[in-house]
């Protein structure tokens, strides 16, 4: 264990552990062709699916983003060849719709099947029908679009033992099922809201009571009393039972959105397919969309994922992806990509890569306020510029605009809004604090001060979706909540054995940290973890953990990472990263928050 150093910086380094080495393998990109990457079943039957997305409640809190979760799954699934899906959204998914269409996907499925069954919408949680079926005596409920507390209205909903009827029938006939609830059914939060931060929206209603209930339940003898009573089916919901599920932003896409219905849908497109094999296992969609949703939603959620007592998640594919031509490696596949250096043969492990001169030991860092000058920018990173198409929306608490008329940021344009317009920044005038999405993510900044905070907000925007594309798995420990000064997190990696690992933070106005290697620390991973705790010090607000992974050595990007190192220099590492980042790369980026 080393001596804690760093003590007196925005994030203090205390140590790291890593075991032994072992050999470097070969992760084969998928070559890209017209025609493309399409899914099918392992067992060689059909793929059907039913989709259903409800924003428009006509008696509670209306959605922003379930129906656009339902879009994004059927186009995910037929541009993957599924010509079997049923979407339902807003008022065709009334209880009569729904039941109707579920019973005929069930006439419709043979043996072997894959059926995909999904819903993004409201959820809450009602007395247990049959005692001793829940573990807390609550059943979950999904609400449609006509529901209300009237003996009508009271009709307009489905029963989770509902879905677990059906479910049980496609298993009858021999299929296999994904059970996909982008809804949450509990209250709780670890992490509070900053009230002056804009209204955020949740997929949960709270709890009512019921005068007459004319609901009369879809049930027979076969039905499970739980979902562990099923055999062939894997479920993921957004959250547990006690948690909601928040309505979040997604990179380059206009409005909020379900962060598990994102992450599904780009799993099935093949970002699962962790080990390039062309089979994506129930272990590697869980994982794969577990670390999307969580990075997505800095952390507020974490999904639940359940598979029946006979799967081997580990070994058990849930779907297969093909293409029409054939895999690739070698030049061709690394020029396609951006990877520079010999490939090896196939079939061989590549050589060793050259080692440059090791980096020299960063000293105890200091908090840094020192903006990049333009002379010490890397002169091989990529020319152009960071320019998301979409600019950041800044507002004042006040709804005034004429603050931020001499606002201008080096890497991405402005656009002043209102309070209620869907901003990504809010700037409390009296306190100087700039607030995104619940959270605080910079303390006391006045109008000089908020380019910085702008273009860190653009340059976390793209962190976040190249993290999408291939995620690396990674937590931070020990939960959600806004961390304390002088509280200490760990940032756990997994699966990382013999990959070189490259871990950076991104503080709230910009300042680049570079955490992992610094001095001894090994360029490359010899166990499947690494673990880092660190130490929380001013300034406060937002840390964004950065983590690049590949199975080579990644000697260009660790000079520049050292080079931009305690500088404000956000965009700067989104230009190094689109410039040097190799093919087969996994990002991790985890945002928490710290407050005095």
């Amino acid at each position: 264990m080393r001596m804690p150093r760093g003590l007196d910086c925005k994030i203090g380094r205390l140590c790291a552990t890593i075991g032994l080495a072992a050999l470097i393998g070969l992760t084969i990109p998928y070559a890209h062709a017209a025609g493309g990457l399409s899914i099918s079943n392992p067992d060689g039957a059909a793929v059907r699916a039913l989709v259903i997305g409800i924003d428009d409640y006509q008696h509670v809190r209306k959605l922003k983003g379930a129906v656009a979760d339902a879009t994004d799954i059927v186009t995910s699934l037929k541009s993957m060849g599924v010509d079997d899906v049923v979407e339902l959204t807003n008022a065709q998914a009334d209880r009569a719709s729904l039941l109707r269409e579920i019973s005929a996907l069930v006439e419709r499925t043979r043996n072997n099947d894959l059926i995909f069954l999904s819903i993004a919408g409201h959820g809450t949680q009602e007395p247990e029908r049959f005692k001793g079926s829940e573990p807390d005596g609550m059943e979950n409920v999904f609400l449609l679009p006509g529901f209300e507390t009237t003996p009508t209205g009271s009709v307009e909903r489905i029963l989770g033992s509902e879905f677990n009827h059906f479910i049980r029938q496609f298993e009858l006939r021999g299929a296999t099922v994904i059970f996909v609830a982008d809804t949450c059914h509990g209250g709780g939060m670890v992490r509070d809201i900053d009230p002056r931060a804009a209204e955020m929206s949740f997929r949960q209603v709270p709890r009512y009571t019921l005068l007459v209930d004319e609901l009369k339940p879809v049930s027979d003898s076969n039905d499970p009393k739980s979902e562990l009573d099923l055999d062939h089916t894997a479920f993921l919901a957004a959250v547990d039972r006690y948690t909601k599920a928040p309505e979040v932003r997604i990179p380059g896409i206009d409005g909020l959105r379900g962060a598990l219905s994102y992450a599904v849908a780009r799993a099935m497109e093949g970002s699962a397919d962790i080990d390039h094999d062309g089979k994506v296992t129930l272990k590697e969609l869980f994982s794969n969309v577990r670390q999307v949703v969580y990075q997505l939603s800095d952390q507020r959620q974490n999904i639940v994922t359940i598979s029946s007592p006979a799967q081997m998640p580990e070994t058990d594919v849930a779907f297969e992806l093909t293409r029409g031509v054939v895999l690739i490696q070698g030049p061709a596949a690394r020029a396609a990509s951006g990877q520079t250096g010999a490939a090896a043969p196939e079939g061989q492990a590549p050589a060793p890569p050259a080692v440059a001169a090791k980096a020299p030991s960063v000293p105890t860092l200091a908090a840094a306020t020192k903006e990049l000058p333009t002379s010490a920018a890397p002169t091989s990173a990529a020319p152009t510029s960071l320019r998301p198409a979409a600019p950041i929306r800044l507002a004042a608490l006040d709804g005034k605009t004429n603050y931020f008329a001499s606002v201008t940021p080096k890497d991405v344009t402005v656009q002043a809004v209102q309070p209620t317009d869907n901003p990504d920044l809010i700037w409390d005038p009296v306190s100087h604090d700039v607030i995104a999405w619940g959270d605080v993510v910079a303390y006391g900044v006045d109008v000089a001060g908020l380019p910085m905070v702008v273009d860190r907000t653009a340059a976390i925007r793209e962190l976040k979706r190249m993290a999408t594309r291939s995620p690396q798995m990674m937590r931070i420990w020990p939960d959600d909540r806004q961390q304390r000064a002088g509280q200490t997190v760990e940032v756990d990696l997994s699966d990382v054995s013999s990959r070189a690992v490259l871990l950076f933070n991104v503080s709230g106005d910009g300042t680049i940290q570079v955490l992992y290697p610094v001095g001894s620390d090994a360029a490359l991973a010899r166990s499947a973890s690494l673990r880092l705790p660190l130490r929380v010090g001013e300034p406060f607000g937002a840390e964004q953990v950065v983590a690049v992974t590949s199975q080579q050595r990644m000697v260009d990007l660790e000079t520049v990472l050292m080079q931009l190192n305690r500088r404000r220099a956000s965009g700067q590492v989104i230009k190094s990263l689109q410039h040097y980042l190799p093919a087969d790369a996994r990002i991790a980026s985890i945002g928490f928050f710290s407050a005095p």
